[in-house]
This record gives C-alpha cells, sequence and structure tokens, in this order.
C-alpha cells in the first residue's frame, strides 16, 4: 500500500522478499545495505534466532530522489520457515511488489514450490490476488554446482512469465538489477487506475494531501491536549508513520514505524492464537513513560506516549475518539483516494525510471 504525501512530497513503497528459508532473501538486503551509499540508504534492521534465520523480519529502506519528490522504498524480507506463517502474513500486508527469490539447488526444488504456495496463500488470507502485484523472480545462489539449468528454472517457476534474473547474493549479482526492475514496476502500477483497482482494501494506496497533513495535526493536538498525552503518532502497517505530534522522536521515520507496526502486529497475532480474541491496545510501561497502542482500523494504529500515572478516564476517552472521529475521517480518506492518483500519472510515468536510474549502482 503505497503512501503519497503531497505536503512533504514523499512516496512510500513497501517491497517484500520472499522465498523458502535460507534462499538468499536477507543476503541480497545486506548486499545493498553494505554497498549503497549512506544517503541513499536506512539503517538496517534485522531479528534473528540463534541459528541466524530470519526470526521476523528484516528491513532495508533505500532512497531516491526525482525532481521535487523523494521515494522510499522499504525493503522486507520474510521468514522462511513455515512455523513463522503468521509473521509472513503480517509482514505481506500492503506490498505493493513481491520479489520472489528461488534457490537454484536441485534439492531445493520442493521448498520453493513450498514457499510459492505459501504466498499465495498468505495473500489470499488477506484478500489479495497474486497476481493483481507485480512481482519479479530472482534466481539466486547461481554461482554453485549443483544448481538447474535457467531454461529449467523457467518452465518450473516461471508460468506466468515474469521478469528474471540470475543472481548470487553474496556477491551482489543481479541484487541490484532484480531492485531497479521491482521498484520501477511499484512505481508504474500507480499510475495506472485499473491496477489500482485490483487491489485488496489492505493493499489500495493513499494519497495523503497538505490539507490532510493539517487535518491530522490538529487531531492529533487535540487528542494530546485533552487526554493529557506526551505525544501521538499515527502509524500505518505497511508503511510507517502518517504523522505524529509532541514529544516523540521521529529522526528515522521509516525504522520506527515498522518497528512500531510489526511489534503491535505480533502482539495482536500472538493474543489471537492463544485466545481467539484479538488485542483492541497493547500497554510498555517504561521507568518515566509509557506507551498504549490503540487500533484505529484496519491498516493503521495510533501510539499514545504518556506518563507513568496517566488518568485513566482520559486515556479511555482517547481511545473512543480514535474509533471515532479519526477511524470515520480515515475512512474517507482511503475512500477519495484512487481518485486523486489521477494527478499524479504524469509524476509516476515521467520519473518512476529517472527516480532508481539516479541511484548510484553498488
Amino acid at each position: 500500500m503505497a503512501i503519497l504525501h503531497e505536503a512533504t512530497k514523499e512516496v512510500i513503497c513497501k517491497i517484500v522478499y520472499h522465498g523458502a528459508g535460507k534462499c538468499g532473501k536477507t543476503t541480497s538486503l545486506l548486499y545493498m545495505n553494505h554497498h549503497l551509499p549512506p544517503a541513499q540508504r536506512g539503517r538496517f534492521v534485522t531479528l534473528e534466532t540463534p541459528t541466524e534465520r530470519t526470526l521476523f523480519f528484516d528491513l532495508l529502506p533505500v532512497k531516491a530522489q526525482a525532481g521535487e519528490y523523494k521515494f522510499r522504498f522499504l525493503l522486507f524480507a520474510t521468514p522462511g520457515q513455515e512455523y513463522y506463517d503468521a509473521s509472513r502474513r503480517l509482514i505481506l500486508k500492503g506490498a505493493d511488489a513481491i520479489v520472489f527469490v528461488v534457490d537454484s539447488q536441485r534439492e531445493r526444488m520442493q521448498d520453493n514450490w513450498e514457499a510459492m504456495e505459501l504466498l499465495e496463500k498468505n495473500l489470499k488470507d488477506l484478500g489479495q490476488r497474486m497476481d493483481a502485484l507485480p512481482m519479479v523472480l530472482q534466481y539466486n545462489k547461481r554461482d554453485l554446482s549443483n544448481i538447474m539449468p535457467p531454461e529449467d528454472m523457467e518452465r518450473r517457476y516461471n508460468t506466468r512469465k515474469l521478469l528474471s534474473f540470475p543472481a548470487v547474493a553474496r556477491t551482489g549479482e543481479g541484487v541490484y538489477e532484480t531492485f531497479l526492475t521491482v521498484a520501477k514496476m511499484a512505481l508504474t502500477r500507480l499510475s495506472a487506475p485499473s491496477a489500482e483497482a485490483a487491489m485488496g482494501p489492505l493493499f489500495r494506496s493513499l494519497v495523503f494531501s497538505a490539507e490532510d497533513a493539517e487535518k491530522l495535526g490538529g487531531m492529533l493536538d487535540k487528542l494530546n491536549l485533552e487526554a493529557g498525552l506526551r505525544g501521538s503518532l499515527l502509524v500505518d502497517e505497511s508503511s510507517g508513520i502518517l504523522g505524529s505530534r509532541g514529544n516523540v522522536s521521529n529522526d528515522d521515520a521509516e525504522t520506527l514505524g515498522a518497528l512500531l507496526a510489526s511489534n503491535f502486529a505480533a502482539a495482536q497475532e500472538l493474543s489471537s492464537n492463544l485466545s481467539s480474541r484479538g488485542f483492541v491496545g497493547l500497554t510498555q510501561r517504561g521507568r518515566d513513560i509509557q506507551l498504549r497502542a490503540a487500533r484505529v482500523d484496519q491498516r493503521r494504529f495510533l501510539v499514545l506516549v504518556t506518563g507513568r500515572n496517566a488518568e485513566r478516564k482520559a486515556l479511555k476517552n482517547a481511545v473512543t475518539y480514535v474509533k471515532g472521529p479519526m477511524a470515520a475521517w480515515l475512512q474517507q480518506l482511503d475512500a477519495v483516494s484512487p481518485n486523486r492518483l489521477d494527478r499524479f500519472h504524469d509524476l509516476f510515468s515521467s520519473v518512476a525510471s529517472l527516480a532508481v536510474a539516479g541511484m548510484r549502482q553498488p
């Protein structure tokens, strides 16, 4: 679900690297993290098990610019193990494009197929058809001796005739080309109304105008004042922070938003698995402050920053406000956003290539 901030002239897209365990998803992100100039990347974040497999997600923000507009591509790598299926589904929510990483080794054929089937199942569970999302294939580990020939790879894994790239993630071969292609496809989709119409509700883009930013700021200021909050943040589960007010850190919005969204969503999933009843709120308590997360709708939640001795009634009123006027306003915003995309047609058709071509290749 791309986010277009007209006020700040920023476009945020989410690209998910998916595939079997140890196929090279994390290695692909690590290569770009180590070789892209600091100005073109954010902070790489990973959560791992003791066996060095991705536990929940890897995240690398990649940055580009064309004219007045800044582009942020949030690159996520999903966990490959089947028992992390819930985590994988959470990370796929709101994806704008998919890189499916295929392990070229002959003995991994079944693993690749199972990963493809899981991808289709997870997207279906989220209300999204796999063939509606831009997707490219990255045939990884082409430097090994026990690999399948390219024509066999195409015949087995590329029945949709997608763009595909041979790669060696460890050395970077094919990694950057794969990313550039999928980034352009994610942007180009935004200029096609028919493509946007095919998206499921959790995957449709949001256009955030200057007036919207001012409106949201006023709502958060009102919330902070009336509930006695130190600060508040509105977080989109797929694309990070939509707005914040008060005493909150916003130096690294991409990483902060991803961490907040993923942890809140994971807690909800855990609650659902244990009790069949999802969280409506989640509280983290520190020495001086506490954070309370309150869901606004299917895609967004609010983080309330309070002191340790926050008044319960005021917090309850704040949550009521979140579920009332704020949720209603966001619903209206979702409804009008597809029509607003029309005015960006020239932008995306003309600068999609420029945005990524302007990046320095590692």
